[in-house]
């Protein structure tokens, strides 16, 4: 923490403690000009707002250009005087999160004191970048439905967003970039898993829907001030008191009778229910000074799951016994079958287990101002977490303790119209713990049945300290930017350890004949840091009124990683023979990233500023997870593979072979050490349009580049001429490296209109090819051909041609003093009805036939390693077959005879990704009324419909050619989860009281 402070002294200097507040907050400039058009000088601008007293005020300069920078989001006055001529005010103007309001005016020339009041338009045109995103305001957070309250299920309406699932963090892309390419803030400090961008199992309630005012989804094209990641930029804003006190109670409630079946609950519907429920305060401590909100929000989730699995039969149950009874526990770990399958070896076994969920949330903010120039605010939120999973339908369990943590303290000071300060120090926590208990102490894998989980537990705890710090400078038709980040990141990793052994056919478990062993030793606690750098420069240029010139640079420096004791191994064959001399570094330092980002924004004027064109390029780097660096930490503890092809003898227990395999079998993890950070290359070019009734259409086209991607191989493997390993005292090795490459191209429409006169929508368009290499941040896996990653070129595996979003709001212009008024009680039964919707709509996923092999039948040897999972092999294509069935359904998606078995030592022909999966659409609906108890407090009462039309959202195919009893069969949906999207039909009520 030392170097932390002095390294945060000098960056004070540096940039004479100034700071940029654009990620949390809002800009407005513009150009001042008389009816001639000639720029007016020292006129007088003030902005203030009667919600909190907020004032400020400014000039305009000698080229009549003006700057409000760093404004708190919120609905404003902003007036426009000067001697000679007539004042104009600009009423009920709304400011969103990172926005930069252009609001250029012409003052008349008046004798005398004159006023003309401008009602503010609600949908500004973007003119000062080339960005391409959203802001979900706060009418979008309180009345669209969404199913399980998770904030992060809003991104997925973002224009360039493709939603592979639950429309959650785990599974939302943007133009093409991975999942763990994403990064994520909350008032402008880091809100990320730490460990990995997204949050660990996907917690609903790190941040509470009730505590956010509302964020921007940045996907592509942003400015230098924003890094950390190629993907999207999530920025949420924290609600803050006003000078009136308001606050809310309310509770969600769902259960099982008001629930439809899923396609897959042959069992029936399993027992649920669901309550979410909280409360919130916010006003003021000191009138136009000091303000605070509180927040607290609970979930308690009562799950029954359906799970269906392959189990050994009676007649193969007996089988093995009479044959090879040392394997007796094994086969009595496996539960008896619920009904017969088509295969005499195999039974099919669906059961209904317990899945419990519970989560408490609380955010506590203060405000202060001390006087017009200088404001703080400190920020502190807590979720804590206990999931409870039934993994398979074996019963076997997991249970995640998770417990998340994110504080900030932000101080900000004017010191006059050109200069602002802002200094902010962030600490972002992420815990988990997690047990896994299975129906057997070890792993065993045997092709063709439900896999055995071995018994294990697991720690991570991330943390990252950040400070942040940067300088606006406004002169003339320049505004510049400058400033940076240090953050500081501590991740804590520990693991129990596992056995597993592995068998490649049910004939080779029968007689004890595995293909693979594996012994992964306990890891001790290790505690991982590594600090990052950030700085950028930039220039917003207004070349004429409705011409604007962005341009910058950002620097991403991604130090190397270490431990904090010194502990971790390096393997490194090239330069070492194998592990290296403790003290060795993880990695070569990447200190090249710099960022060039240009963006152009043109309003023309024939055009009476309804149109604008604008253009954008940038380079935007991609660190990925932490994890993703961290093969020192997994090859610290001591781990042996061994294969059929080290040992033809090979059988349960695998303890046996333990001598051997600490000899010839090491199998521990290695990176790339002259690895390069992941990078991509965006460009854009998009035109935004005013439409009648309030509308604005956008049509753009967004393409992305990717290079030096994350993914995986092995190395050491067998070399077919000679039959042996390079490294005969080691297993195949497995591999980090920074090698892929991806590219996307897409067409982007979308047709917005902002909440006016009771009515908001938003609709999202993207036709796109997206083609990797088997590579990306959180995606990449292991390529079958380990020194061929050309050879998994291919569709990416969230590539999604048509993808179709849209979202409204309604208010239903009845009741008394409405469009439609009614009188007395009549009045109040009408008034207050609102109603809102969501849907989206995609194109099926592509997916892989797979096939199991013999470690032995592979040209390079690979083994199967748990953690470390050998790449799925893919079968050979029959000539002149069809490969979907004749008529694709659920019982019946693929032709197994278009695909069969490699010959021994050859790859299989099936290319990458060839295959696609069930298309996906679903409508969600909502209704409500709010009845006003008095004029300060009012009832909200709401019913919520999830896919309105119940329509059976399936998963992928069952495609592994080895398992011919379910191949080509869909026994999965889109989410088995039973909140977000791809559930059955569900209805959620509401009960909220407002004051």
């Amino acid at each position: 923490m030392k170097k932390l402070l002095r390294a945060a002294l000098a960056a004070t200097l540096l940039f004479h403690a100034a700071a940029w507040a654009q990620l949390d907050r809002a800009n407005v400039s513009g150009t001042i000009t008389d009816a001639s058009s000639a720029v007016i000088a020292e006129v007088s601008v003030s902005i203030e707002s009667a919600d909190t007293g907020f004032r400020f005020s400014t000039m305009s300069n000698a080229v009549g250009a003006y700057l409000l920078p760093s404004v708190p989001i919120g609905t404003y006055t902003l007036s426009f005087s000067k001697a000679g001529f007539g004042t104009k005010r600009y009423e009920k103007m709304t400011l969103t999160v990172g926005q930069t309001r252009t609001l250029n005016f012409t003052l008349d020339v008046s004798a005398t004191a004159t006023q003309i009041d401008v009602s503010a338009e609600q949908e500004a045109l973007t003119q000062n970048n080339a960005e391409i995103g959203l802001v979900v305001n706060q009418q979008q957070v309180q009345s669209l439905p969404m199913n399980g309250r998770n904030w992060s299920g809003f991104l997925m309406l973002a224009p360039g967003a493709t939603n592979t699932g639950d429309g959650s963090q785990n599974s939302v892309r943007f133009n093409g970039r991975g999942r763990d390419e994403n990064n994520f803030t909350f008032d402008g400090v880091d809100a990320t898993g730490v460990k990995d961008p997204r949050q660990e199992a996907n917690l609903r309630l790190s941040i509470s829907l009730d505590s956010i005012a509302e964020f921007r989804v940045s996907s592509g094209l942003y400015n230098a001030e924003s890094g950390n990641g190629a993907g999207a930029q999530m920025n949420l804003v924290s609600k803050s008191g006003t000078n009136q006190f308001h606050g809310s109670a309310f509770e969600f409630f769902r259960n099982d009778k008001l629930d439809a079946r899923r396609p897959i609950d042959s069992t029936g519907k399993p027992p649920f229910r669901l309550n979410q429920f909280g409360a919130n305060l916010g006003g003021p401590v000191f009138k136009d000074k000091t303000f605070f909100f509180a927040n607290y929000e609970g979930l308690r989730q009562r799950l029954a799951i359906t799970n269906s699995g392959t189990v050994p039969s009676e007649a193969y149950r007996a089988r093995v016994m009479s044959t090879s009874p040392i394997l007796r526990p094994v086969v009595e770990a496996y539960p008896l079958g619920t009904s017969r399958g088509t295969d005499p070896n195999i039974d099919l076994l669906v059961t209904v287990g317990a899945q419990p969920w519970r989560e408490d949330s609380g955010l506590i903010k203060l405000d202060h101002r001390f006087t017009p120039a200088t404001s703080m605010f400190v920020r502190y939120n807590v979720d804590d977490g206990l999931i409870d999973e039934q993994r398979n339908a074996l019963r076997e369990t997991r249970t995640s303790m998770f417990r998340t943590q994110n504080g900030i303290v932000q101080f900000q000071h004017l010191f006059g119209p050109a200069l602002l300060m802002e200094t902010r120090l962030g600490v972002n926590r992420s815990s988990l713990h997690r047990d896994t208990n299975g129906t057997f102490p070890e792993g065993v894998s045997i092709s063709g049945f439900t896999g055995l989980q071995a018994d294990r537990g697991e720690v991570e705890i991330g943390t990252s300290y950040g400070l942040i710090q940067s300088l606006t400078w406004s002169r003339g038709r320049h505004v510049f930017k400058f400033g940076g980040e240090i953050r500081k990141i501590d991740l804590v990793l520990a693991d129990s350890g596992t056995v597993t052994t592995t068998f490649t056919s049910r004939d080779n478990f029968a007689v004890n004949k595995a293909d693979s062993v594996t012994f992964a030793s306990a890891q001790p606690g290790l505690k991982g840091l590594r600090p990052y750098y950030f700085g950028y420069a930039q220039d917003e240029i207004k070349l004429t009124p409705a011409l604007t010139l962005s341009v910058g640079t950002r620097y991403e420096y991604y130090s190397v990683a270490r431990t904090a004791d010194g502990r971790g191994r390096v393997l490194d064959f090239q330069r070492c023979g194998g592990f290296c001399a403790a003290g060795t570094p993880w990695y070569f330092p990447d200190k090249n990233n710099f960022a060039p980002r240009a963006g152009l924004g043109w309003a023309p004027k024939r055009f009476g500023g309804n149109t604008v064109l604008r253009a954008g390029y940038g380079v935007f780097y991609a660190p990925g997870q932490i994890d993703d660096v961290n093969a020192p930490i997994d090859s610290y503890p001591e781990t042996y593979t061994l294969s059929s092809r080290d040992n033809p003898s090979l059988a349960y227990p695998a303890i046996q072979f333990l001598p051997q395999a600490k000899s010839t079998g090491v199998s521990a993890r290695a990176q790339q050490r002259d690895r390069r950070d992941a990078y991509a290359q965006q460009w854009t070019l998009s035109v935004q349009q005013k439409l009648p009734g309030a509308f604005v259409l956008q049509t753009a086209y967004v393409g992305s580049n990717g290079h030096k991607l994350f993914g995986r191989s092995f190395i050491n493997t067998i070399d077919p001429l000679t039959g042996s390993r390079p490294y005969p005292t080691y297993s195949n090795v497995d591999t980090k490296w920074n090698q892929g490459n991806s590219s996307m191209q897409s067409l982007q429409v979308s047709m917005n209109r902002s909440f006016r006169s009771g009515f908001q929508w938003q609709t999202q368009y993207m036709y796109s090819h997206n083609i990797s290499d088997n590579s990306g941040a959180g995606e990449g896996q292991n390529i079958m051909i380990s020194n061929c990653r050309q050879c998994d070129r291919g569709d990416a595996d969230w590539d999604v041609r048509h993808t179709l979003t849209a979202n409204g709001i309604y208010n239903l212009p009845l009741g008394r003093g409405r469009k439609y008024a009614s009188a007395g009680l009549a009045g109040r039964l009408l008034e207050g009805w609102n109603v809102s919707g969501l849907g989206m709509a995609r194109t099926g996923l592509p997916f892989n036939v797979t096939v199991n092999r013999s470690t032995a039948d592979l040209p390079d040897g690979v083994v199967t390693t748990p953690g470390k999972a050998a790449p799925p092999q893919r079968p050979d294509v029959v000539a002149g077959q069809n490969m979907y069935a004749a008529n694709p359904s659920a019982n019946g998606w693929l032709n197994a005879a278009a695909f069969r078995l490699p010959a021994k030592g050859t790859w299989g022909n099936l290319p990458r990704s060839a295959l696609r999966g069930p298309d996906f659409w679903q409508t969600d609906i909502a209704a409500g009324k709010k009845t006003r108890i008095s004029e300060r407090h009012e009832v909200e009462f709401r019913a919520e419909l999830f896919n309105l039309f119940n329509r059976a959202q399936y998963g992928a195919p069952n495609a592994n050619l080895s398992n011919l009893t379910t191949f080509g069969t869909i026994t999965s949906v889109v989410n088995s989860s039973p909140t977000g999207f791809g559930g059955p039909r569900q209805i959620q009520l509401m009960l909220r009281y407002n004051f």
